[in-house]
């Protein structure tokens, strides 16, 4: 039994599988989640207000948008690129997204060459069980772009920094000139992104000189520097000053500060996890570097998270970030000490957590599925009140009941003002003149 369990822990037909799964439930997801809200919004150029019918009227519209609504223009570009095209182009895309972001965290976990599928499952179901606004960030077209695709891509850059510590592994002079040019829109991808990267890459130079005696190459070097020009471009546009310079006192910035650290003890039961792993590590004798990693991965989620201060205000889709690397911490421990006598209790007892994280699965797949019947029905009315020749139309507004409807807390439709953004840009989308939420 014991060694069958540790055979299954190993097993690369098992990672496959266990992918393939995770992919299906979250094409399933994907499928069965509707445009709604900013995704309307963003079928519109912010130029000119016109609907976008081609890649090169992306454009304008991002250029506008630096100066209307933020800096981030690297994953809206990607929205408005993706919202061109079929929805089920976004869905099989984004679903692949989400199995890269479970996969990297097990590459960065269990290191080249090594599999560990009960990892993998551990931190697909620690996302479906914790992340605060689960529909808003792996399942709505504009969230998913830029939260979900914001932890891979920092996560692939994160990636080589963390072989290099770790295991002394270099990437070579043509990845070394990619993973520089790949930091500029990681650097402009995300304002908290960037902040937990430039965390990351400061706290492993930091432990490479205290404890290893050795200075950054010259290809980190370079990558940091890209990266925060990426991030320079993306604060400066003219929107990012107007709109979040103002009303930013320390009185506002303490109450935020507290606030967000209220929001980061959502991730309580992963904190404590982290605190018992790490103890366990040290009396197992885990090894050094794989410790440092957890722990400036640790550094890294506080940082992404605790920036969150500066914001107007701190939504659980914008806690992702800090999200993805305490889980990526927690998943270091667990495959060191995968890697040591006792591990089969340990690989036990995984097993059982995320048969009960898998409960949740339940009401979260039948919400994400009556939610999609009500919008289908939502449309079909609305299609049909326009080729009746009515201008304007009524529907029932939807209540999601769980977060992981991907409508929970957005603003679907105003009922009490139908000239409201989210009414009038829906309406222009399926060329009516208004839409009333009743």
């Amino acid at each position: 039994m014991k060694k069958k369990l540790c055979t299954l822990s190993r097993s690369r037909l098992l990672l496959a599988f266990v992918c393939l799964c995770i992919f299906g439930l979250m094409l399933l997801c994907n499928r069965l989640t509707d445009l709604v809200a900013d995704d309307y919004r963003y079928c519109f150029s912010y130029a000119d207000n016109s609907r976008i019918r081609s890649v090169l009227e992306i454009f304008p519209s991002m250029a506008a948008h630096r100066h209307i609504m933020n800096g981030r223009v690297v994953p809206h570009f990607l929205v408005q690129l993706f919202l061109l095209l079929p929805k089920g182009i976004f869905d099989a895309v984004n679903s692949l997204f989400f199995v890269l972001l479970v996969w990297l965290i097990h590459r960065l976990s269990v290191g080249r060459g090594l599999s560990n599928p009960v990892l993998t499952a551990l931190a697909f179901f620690s996302f479906w069980a914790f992340q605060p606004d689960f529909g808003q960030v792996f399942l709505w077209l504009t969230g998913s772009v830029n939260y979900l695709w914001c932890g891979v891509f920092c996560l692939l850059w994160l990636l080589p920094l963390a072989r290099s510590f770790r295991d002394g592994a270099e990437p070579g002079p043509a990845l070394r000139v990619l993973y520089v040019l790949f930091s500029f829109p990681v650097g402009a991808y995300s304002e908290n992104g960037t902040v937990a990267m430039t965390a990351i890459w400061l706290a492993f130079a930091l432990c490479e000189l205290v404890y290893f005696k050795r200075r950054p190459a010259p290809w980190k070097l370079f990558a940091l520097f890209v990266l925060l020009l990426g991030f320079a471009y993306m604060m400066a546009a003219p929107a990012e000053t107007v709109n979040k310079a103002a009303e930013l006192n320390l009185r506002v910035l303490f109450s935020n500060f507290l606030e967000t650290g209220r929001q980061y003890l959502r991730f309580w039961p992963l904190l404590l996890v982290f605190a018992l792993l790490y103890a366990l590590a040290l009396r197992r004798g885990v090894g050094l570097r794989p410790r440092l990693l957890s722990l400036v991965l640790i550094f890294g989620s506080l940082a992404g998270h605790f920036v969150l201060s500066f914001a107007l205000y701190c939504a659980g889709r914008s806690m992702h970030i800090g999200l993805v690397l305490l889980v990526a911490a927690d998943a270091v421990l667990l495959a060191g000490l995968y890697d040591l006598p006792g591990r089969n209790a340990l690989i036990l007892a995984s097993c059982v957590s995320v048969a009960v994280m898998a409960c949740c699965c339940v009401p979260g797949l039948a919400d994400i599925r009556d939610t999609h019947y009500l919008l289908q029905y939502n449309e079909e009315l609305i299609l049909d009140c326009a080729a009746h020749g009515e201008r304007v139309v009524h529907v029932p507004r939807p209540y999601p009941r769980t977060r992981y409807s991907a409508m929970a807390g957005l603003a679907y439709l105003n009922a009490d003002d139908p000239g409201d953004w989210p009414n009038v840009y829906m309406a222009k989308y399926y060329g009516v003149d208004g839409i009333v939420a009743e």
